[in-house]
């Protein structure tokens, strides 16, 4: 639904109308899903739909009038057949494509989808999964079951009963981001009916476009925020719910999802190890680790350890002398993760990665290198914010400027030992998932321990 609701026209304009208005009077009006861990605890989690738009004060109403007109009237929209299944399509194609581009970022995804709901989730709308639903969906020619989902999607997410607003200012992942959404679009992309697909639409809309479901953040100019905050108010009053001020979240014992045959994911016995069978020449790889909430006193040792892995291994292992275009490591929500991308190697870079690992565990590297990790860390996160960003970071990811200044104090205070002590305790001898796509290689059966999945294709979406 988020690739399409803005995209469709409203009460007033069509969609080529639409477009001029929006880009007469904003910057921009994106819709795109948000999906975020607790920086306190790895169990808990929150999941949503982001709005976003800005523009010059002086039309700060036509921007709200034009929020209003899509997210008001969006079912209303849904009755436009060929022009929904053309945006299906489109968004399937450019999927499949970023495979291609980015295969790296799905391997890494699929692989956190071992760990738990989140990542699951995250791995259902952004991986193999959503772009295998949307080419299902693409090669529908009944649209009407898609259009009535988003108009009940629609009617349940437009309310403000979990609205929250400002003043001025693993399983799921991969779910939404990974492998398993690429194979869902291919699959509604292939789609010739798109009825259950509209009506699909149609009861997302239903659930989600309501104030039930949204909070917002308002940042402006002093001389601004009075008539845009009253604005604001007028636009809630006109959404159907009632609003909160308290952050949803959610626990993963209440999640539940399924993903379906090849792209399985979830809880599940590691080491795990998995190979996308796809008709690249290069390989993508992606290896996880489970790793603590951005509030852990170690988080801010493991993110100068990601930095000091490519400085002083990675960058050597895996490109000059490996051949790959790039790797490296990171820390994203509870987990730390390694990968290559446009690599030529396959089980050597997993290899690769384990002796980056006992490098880094037996101390093999002085208070110089430690001293340029700790300066890449902080350049990342004193990257300067445009004015329109400010207090996002808390508004989105309940991180506060306090809890920013904390972590780096604790930065600022690593040391060799710590980094060596951080690489032992998460790292030494546990349990990763793995996650390769690429092309065959007699060496996957060699090994004995991956998971292969044949003949992954990414076709072109026909006419």
């Amino acid at each position: 639904m988020t690739r399409v609701i803005q995209l469709l026209g409203s009460k007033k304009f069509n969609y080529l109308e639409l477009s001029e208005q929006i880009a007469l009077k904003t910057g921009g009006l994106s819709v795109s899903t948000h999906l975020d861990e607790s920086p306190f605890h790895i169990e808990d989690y929150e999941e949503g739909i982001v709005l976003s738009s800005y523009c010059l004060d002086r039309k700060i109403n036509d921007m709200f009038d034009l929020w209003e007109d899509v997210l008001l009237h969006f079912n209303k929209q849904l009755n436009q057949y060929d022009r929904l299944k053309t945006l299906i399509k489109g968004q399937a194609s450019a999927y499949a494509n970023s495979v291609h581009e980015s295969g790296h970022t799905f391997a890494v995804i699929h692989s956190a989808s071992h760990y738990g709901p989140v990542d699951q989730m995250s791995e259902s709308l952004y991986g193999l999964t959503q772009v295998n639903r949307l080419q299902e969906i693409a090669r529908q020619e009944n649209f009407d079951d898609i259009m009535k989902k988003l108009s009940q999607i629609a009617d349940h997410v437009l309310t403000k009963s979990s609205l929250r607003h400002y003043g001025p200012v693993d399983q799921m992942s991969e779910s939404l981001y990974g492998l398993t959404q690429v194979n869902r679009l291919q699959e509604i992309a292939r789609q010739e009916n798109f009825d259950d697909i509209m009506k699909k639409l149609s009861q997302i809309a239903d659930h989600v476009l309501t104030k039930s479901s949204l909070r917002c953040a308002f940042n402006g100019e002093s001389n601004g925020l009075d008539t845009g905050m009253k604005r604001l108010e007028t636009f809630l009053d006109r959404l159907p719910g009632s609003s909160t001020t308290k952050l949803q979240k959610i626990r993963h014992e209440n999640a539940e999802l399924s993903l379906k045959n090849d792209f399985k994911t979830g809880k599940t016995k590691l080491p795990s190890k998995t190979h996308f069978e796809m008709p690249f020449d290069v390989f993508y790889a992606g290896q996880c680790y489970d790793s603590v909430p951005y509030s852990h006193d170690d988080y801010p040792r493991l993110s100068v350890l990601t930095k000091l892995m490519f400085n002083k291994f990675l960058l050597r292992e895996i490109r000059e002398i490996g051949g790959a275009y790039g790797g490296g490591a990171y820390l994203r929500g509870n987990l730390f993760s390694f990968f290559s991308y446009r690599d030529p190697h396959s089980i050597e870079t997993l290899e690769r990665f384990g002796q980056c690992i006992d490098y880094f565990a037996n101390g093999k590297f002085n208070d110089k290198d430690v001293d340029e990790a700790k300066l890449g860390t902080f350049q990342k996160l004193d990257k300067p914010k445009s004015p329109g960003n400010q207090g996002m970071t808390q508004f989105l990811h309940g991180i506060t400027d306090d809890m920013r200044q904390k972590n780096r104090d604790r930065i600022f205070a690593c040391g060799k030992q710590d980094l060596i002590d951080v690489t032992q305790r998460y790292l030494v001898n546990k349990p990763y998932a793995a996650t390769i796509l690429g092309p065959d290689n007699p060496k996957f059966v060699t090994d004995g321990q991956f998971r292969q999945v044949k003949n992954v294709q990414m076709p072109s979406i026909g006419e």
